[in-house]
C-alpha cells in the first residue's frame, strides 16, 4: 500500500513547474466557471485552488490526484446555496465546504475508502451523464441570455423552445463563438489552453465591439485582487448542512476513487483511497477556513497534469501559487469576462463527461445494470444532485443484494477416480438409495441462500438419500443458510436419509457448534477441510457409501 510522502526532488522541479503553470491557467476559467455554476462570486473558487488544493495535495496517498472544482460538485453546491441569500451565501459556503472536508477525513482515518467499491459502474455512468446533461441544460439560459422562471434545469430548457423570440442575438454569438474558438483550439498544440484563451478572446470581442446586452462575471459579483483571509464556520447551520455535506462529500470521494483505482504513482503502485480521502478532507477543511469551494478529485485536472509532464505531487503545490500570483494581479479583470463565454466553456465540459461507449457496454450487460443506470440518470434530472447521491448509493446497494442472490448454481459432483470429480448439472429429484455430492458456488447471505434453497433437489420422495454438501472455501455462513441447511436434512431425514457436509472450515465448524446445528446434523457427518482439495469430501463419500450398505 503506498503511504503518503511529500517525495520532494530537485531533479522533478523543472518538469513539475512546467505542468504546474499549464494547470494554472487550465485551473483559472475553471475557478470561474465553477463558481458560477454554484451560484457564488467567482473570488471563492480562486480562494479554493489557492488554500485548498496545494494543502491537500500534500496529504493525498495519490502522487498525482489534482484536487479541484468538479461539475457534479458545483451543481450540488449550487443546489445547497439556492436556499440561502445576502451575507448568509457566504457564511453558508464556509460551513459547508468544512464540513464536507470533516467528513471525508473521517472516512479516510477509519479506513473506509472500501466502501467506495460497492458503488456500481451502472450508477456511476448513470450519475455522470445525468450530471452532464444537467450542465448543458443549466447553461443554455446564460449561453441565450433567456432568463426563465423554473428551477429544474429540463423545464428551463423546454421553456427556452418555447420562448425563441426572447433569445439575445449577441449572447447566444459570443456563446457560440467560444464554443467554436475551444473546438478548433482543441485539434492544435493549444488544447490545454483552449479554454483560457477562448475565454479571454470571447470577452475582449464583447468589450471592444461594445456589446452591452452581453451579461459580464461584474454585473453580478465584485472581484477583488487579494489572498483569501481566514473566517469561521456557523456552528448554528451546521444542523441544516450535516446532510448536504455528506451528499457532495460522497460524490467527490466516489469520483477521486476512479483516480485511485486507475492512475499508479510513479513507483508503480496504485494509490491507496483511504489515503486520498484524507487529502481531499484537509483540502477542503483549509479551503473552507479560506472562504473556498468545495473540492474533489479531478480527473480531467489530473490527466492535464500528467499530460503536461508532472513529476510528483508538487505540481499541484505550484499550481495555487501561480494561481495567487494571477489573482493579486489580475484578479479585478475577471469582472470583464463575458458570462454567454463561461456557459459556453461548461457546455463543452458537460459533453466532453459522456461516456458512449460505457453507457453502450452497461446497456449490454443486463437487464438490473440496465435499470439502475437509467433510474439513476432520471433521478439526477428530476431531484437536487445531493438527493440523487443517496439515490444512486441505495440503488448500488440493491443491485449488489438482488445480483448475488441471483448469482447462485449448484453443481453436483461426479467421482471419475483418482480422486477426481466432475461437474453435472444438479439433479432435479433424488434418488433412492442414492449418495450426491453437490458443490454450491456463489455468495450465501440471506437473499441467495434462499435461491440455493430453491435450486436443491427435491428430497420429499426418494427413500435413504444422502446428500453431501460441499463448503470448501467458505469463512462464514448466515443464519439463514444453516437454517435452509437444517430444514433441508430434516426432509432427509423423515425419509430415512441424511445430510452430510464436507470441505467445513474451521470458523464455519464453531458457528456450526455455535448454533447447535450438530443437534440436526451430526458431528461424524461433517468433514472439515483438509490441506489436500477434495480429500473430505472423499472422505464423505466413502462414508455416505458405507452407511447405504449399512441401511440396506
Amino acid at each position: 500500500m503506498t503511504k503518503t510522502r511529500l517525495d520532494f526532488n530537485r531533479k522533478n522541479l523543472p518538469a513539475d513547474i512546467g505542468a504546474s503553470i499549464t494547470m494554472a491557467l487550465v485551473a483559472v476559467p475553471d475557478a470561474i466557471a465553477s463558481a458560477i455554476l454554484a451560484g457564488v462570486n467567482p473570488m471563492y473558487g480562486f480562494n479554493a485552488l489557492i488554500m485548498g488544493t496545494p494543502i491537500g495535495s500534500l496529504f493525498t496517498s495519490s502522487q498525482f490526484m489534482n484536487i479541484g472544482s468538479t461539475a457534479a460538485m458545483m451543481l450540488a453546491v449550487g443546489s445547497v446555496m439556492a436556499g440561502f441569500s445576502g451575507d448568509n451565501i457566504l457564511t453558508a459556503l464556509i460551513t459547508l465546504t468544512v464540513l464536507i472536508g470533516i467528513f471525508q477525513l473521517l472516512l479516510g482515518v477509519f479506513k473506509l475508502g472500501v466502501f467506495t467499491r460497492f458503488i456500481s459502474n451502472a450508477v456511476m455512468i448513470g450519475f455522470f451523464t445525468g450530471v452532464a446533461a444537467v450542465l448543458i441544460l443549466g447553461q443554455l439560459g446564460d449561453l441565450t441570455g433567456y432568463s426563465s422562471e423554473y428551477s429544474n434545469k429540463v423545464m428551463q430548457a423546454v421553456d427556452l423552445l418555447l420562448h425563441p423570440g426572447s433569445i439575445d442575438i449577441p449572447t447566444l454569438v459570443a456563446g457560440l463563438a467560444t464554443i467554436g474558438i475551444i473546438i478548433l483550439l482543441g485539434r492544435t498544440k493549444l488544447r490545454n489552453y483552449s479554454l483560457a484563451l477562448a475565454l479571454l478572446l470571447a470577452s475582449v470581442a464583447v468589450l471592444v465591439l461594445n456589446l452591452d446586452s452581453v451579461a459580464l462575471v461584474g454585473d453580478s459579483y465584485k472581484i477583488t485582487g487579494a489572498i483569501p483571509m481566514p473566517a469561521l464556520p456557523s456552528l448554528s447551520m451546521v444542523g441544516t448542512l450535516i446532510m448536504p455535506a455528506i451528499a457532495v462529500g460522497l460524490l467527490g470521494l466516489i469520483q477521486a476513487a476512479g483516480i485511485s483505482q486507475n492512475v499508479p504513482n510513479p513507483d508503480g503502485e496504485y494509490p491507496d483511497p483511504s489515503g486520498d480521502f484524507v487529502g481531499q478532507g484537509i483540502a477542503n477543511v483549509a479551503s473552507g477556513f479560506f472562504k473556498g469551494l468545495p473540492l474533489g478529485g479531478s480527473l480531467g485536472g489530473t490527466s492535464i497534469m500528467l499530460s503536461a509532464g508532472a513529476k510528483s505531487r508538487w505540481a499541484n503545490v505550484f499550481m495555487g501559487l501561480f494561481v495567487a500570483t494571477f489573482v493579486i494581479f489580475f484578479g479585478d479583470q475577471v469582472e470583464n469576462v463575458a458570462v454567454p463565454a463561461i456557459a459556453a466553456v461548461l457546455i463543452v465540459a458537460g459533453f466532453s463527461t459522456f461516456k458512449f461507449e460505457a453507457i453502450r457496454d452497461i446497456w449490454d450487460v443486463s437487464r438490473s445494470s440496465r435499470m439502475v443506470m437509467l433510474v439513476t440518470f432520471i433521478a439526477t434530472l428530476t431531484v437536487q444532485i445531493q438527493e440523487a447521491v443517496f439515490i444512486g448509493v441505495v440503488l448500488s446497494i440493491l443491485d449488489f443484494m438482488y445480483t448475488s442472490a441471483q448469482d447462485v448454481q449448484i453443481v453436483e459432483l461426479v467421482e471419475k477416480g483418482d480422486g477426481v470429480f466432475v461437474e453435472r448439472p444438479c439433479p432435479t429429484e433424488l434418488a433412492d438409495n442414492s449418495a450426491t455430492v453437490l458443490s454450491a458456488w456463489g455468495a450465501m447471505f440471506f437473499a441467495s441462500a434462499r435461491t440455493m434453497e430453491d435450486l436443491l433437489p427435491k428430497a420429499d420422495q426418494a427413500k435413504r438419500a444422502v446428500v453431501i454438501l460441499r463448503l470448501h472455501g467458505r469463512t462464514q455462513i448466515g443464519s439463514t443458510f444453516i437454517q435452509i441447511v437444517e430444514r433441508y436434512a430434516g426432509r432427509l431425514q423423515a425419509n430415512g436419509g441424511k445430510l452430510m457436509l464436507s470441505g467445513v472450515g474451521e470458523n464455519v465448524w464453531k458457528q456450526l457448534e455455535r448454533t447447535e446445528t450438530f443437534e440436526t446434523i451430526p458431528e461424524e457427518d461433517i468433514f472439515p477441510a483438509t490441506d489436500t482439495l477434495g480429500r473430505s469430501t472423499l472422505d464423505a463419500t466413502a462414508a455416505a457409501e458405507a452407511w447405504l450398505e449399512d441401511q440396506n
